[in-house]
């Protein structure tokens, strides 16, 4: 897994200040993957409230950077304060980087994350029309049920171990070394 390139770009753990570039990337995304994301319609100002609080200590967000370090898919770990042991994972990506594993990438971080977390149940909640979304869940083995206009999948992370705790360690360092770079690619305004 790891931050090494894919598609030209890489994937990595989102810090705090790069909220912004959360904001972007949903304020980029179309009305149908807006309410694909949120299971509403949703306007600049929802996005922009649900992005000043995403990055929040209950929440990690991982990255999929292009090639010029542009922010263009995402996805999120979110834990449950009142249900330890429990989190919901959820995805965005940008149409034109769509179809090409950037969902899979993105979840097989937030998975391992959920594995070091001892996060036993991992939910994810899309619309029934989401076909992506549930051919993701359904590569990872989530177990889905219908659930009115719904669809629940249900994963069961299988527990840490030092090698997967070691794994998101290595990661995160190589996250700082892309961060860095990232961020001062946008800085001298090369992003993509």
């Amino acid at each position: 897994m790891g931050t090494i390139s894919y598609l030209g770009g890489h994937c990595r753990k989102l810090w705090c200040i790069e909220r912004d570039e959360f904001k972007d990337h949903l304020l980029r995304l179309e009305k149908t993957s807006r309410y694909m994301r949120f299971g509403c319609e949703v306007n600049d100002e929802f996005i922009e409230n649900y992005a000043s609080h995403a990055l929040d200590h209950n929440c990690r967000v991982w990255g999929y950077f292009g090639p010029r370090g542009n922010l263009r898919g995402t996805g999120e770990l979110k834990c449950f304060a009142n249900k330890p042991g429990s989190a919901e994972a959820a995805f965005t990506v940008e149409k034109e980087y769509r179809d090409k594993g950037v969902g899979t990438q993105l979840f097989s971080h937030v998975i391992l994350s959920a594995r070091n977390r001892d996060i036993n149940h991992l939910y994810v909640n899309c619309l029934r029309q989401n076909q992506a979304m549930k051919a993701i869940a359904r590569k990872f083995d989530a177990g889905l049920c219908f659930d009115q206009g719904d669809v629940i999948g249900d994963l069961m992370p299988a527990n840490s171990t030092v090698l997967t705790r070691l794994e998101e360690a290595l990661e995160d360092s190589s996250g700082f070394v892309y961060g860095m770079l990232d961020i001062q690619q946008r800085w001298i305004g090369l992003g993509d």
